[in-house]
């Protein structure tokens, strides 16, 4: 069936209809055996423009067959309509531009001759525009999917992107915080050591007790910092596992069990904007598009690799289609180095499995 959209299929069969037509004329006119050369010599040509992509001029060589066998055979000149095709859809017009001068000058230019060869370049015309049709379709096709491609390139790049930012914020953080737990708080309890072995050596008197005092209030000043420090670094928001467990509690739709192993915090922080948000995709469809009475949500963390799963017990159809949001997470998990597969034939399932172990690495 492919072959039948071809203009080049149809080109084949316009060669073998005319030399089929060229013989049994020759037959009909009870042409010499010499004469019958000239249909062996343009079935020659039609065979290697059959094998190979022979160059546009080499029509004019079938236009030199049919003159010079034209004198001993008029039926000659109905194979002009083999080379005038030929260049037609070649795009090479003119190399048949001697074609009416040869017909008027000729003693064979009757109705029906004239006919066959306009209609012979009316289809040569056709099959030129429907190639020129084609090529431009698959032009264009090949130009979007190479923009497609170049796209999801680029995607792929801005969520690696977007990781690499993560995780330079997140060390960022922790080299201000060192900064100042070093600035601060390290050279308060220095200075208190310091002033506490002094003590140790003056035990009573005034310069005793402007030691102690100074310990206080470098212990008090330290203690605040420390205190300062690590309200700061609470959040405000629920985060990480905490996002993830408060998900599955505010779920209405239907009853969710949700089990957690593994140590959490080793999990980076750019890994759970990719986990909340595939959980968030899994009970928006499980809400939607399922008649699931139950969802079982799993989180296990291990020393190389994050995995969470979801799985609900409704029923849906194998042949359905990923929507875009879950194809865009398959992305973002293939960017930061993981996967996410859907599995339809037991109720839903989304399992999400991200590695963490580039990312210890890196600390």
């Amino acid at each position: 069936m492919a072959k039948l959209a071809r203009p080049s299929f149809y080109m084949g069969l316009w060669r073998i209809g005319s030399l089929f037509f060229l013989t049994v004329l020759w037959f009909i006119e009870n042409g010499t055996k010499g004469t019958f050369v000239l249909v062996m010599l343009l079935a020659i040509m039609a065979a290697l423009r059959w094998r190979v992509r022979l160059p546009s001029w080499t029509v004019l060589i079938d236009l030199c067959f049919c003159l010079l066998f034209s004198p001993f055979w008029m039926g000659s000149l109905y194979g002009l309509a083999l080379p005038l095709v030929e260049s037609l859809w070649r795009g090479r017009p003119y190399y048949c531009a001697p074609i009416p001068f040869i017909v008027f000058a000729s003693e064979a230019a009757t109705v029906h001759f004239v006919v066959f060869l306009l209609s012979a370049a009316l289809f040569g015309a056709v099959v030129r525009h429907w190639q020129q049709q084609r090529t431009s379709f698959w032009r264009e096709i090949d130009q979007e999917r190479k923009a497609r491609y170049e796209l999801e390139r680029l995607k792929i790049d801005l969520l690696q992107a977007n990781s690499e930012t993560a995780q330079m914020a997140e060390l960022t953080e922790r080299n201000r915080i060192a900064r100042d737990l070093h600035d601060h708080l390290g050279h308060d309890l220095t200075g208190a050591l310091l002033a506490l072995q002094a003590y140790e050596q003056f035990q009573h008197g005034e310069q005793a007790e402007k030691m102690f005092a100074q310990v206080k209030k470098r212990l008090t000043r330290s203690t605040k910092r420390l205190r300062d420090t690590v309200h700061d670094m609470t959040p405000v928001a629920l985060i990480g596992e905490q996002t993830i467990e408060s998900i599955t509690e505010n779920f209405t739709y239907c009853p969710v069990s949700y089990q957690k192993s593994g140590n959490m915090d080793s999990v980076p922080v750019y890994l759970w904007s990719l986990l909340i948000p595939c959980l968030k995709e899994a009970l928006t469809n499980v809400a939607r598009h399922s008649d699931a009475t139950k969802v079982a949500v799993h989180l296990d963390v291990t020393e190389t690799i994050v995995r969470l799963s979801i799985q609900d017990n409704g029923t849906c159809s194998a042949q359905s289609k990923d929507g875009s949001g879950l194809r865009n997470l398959k992305i973002r998990a293939r960017a930061a180095g993981g996967s996410l597969s859907v599995n339809r034939s037991s109720g839903y399932s989304i399992v999400c499995v991200l590695p963490i172990q580039e990312r210890k690495e890196a600390r």
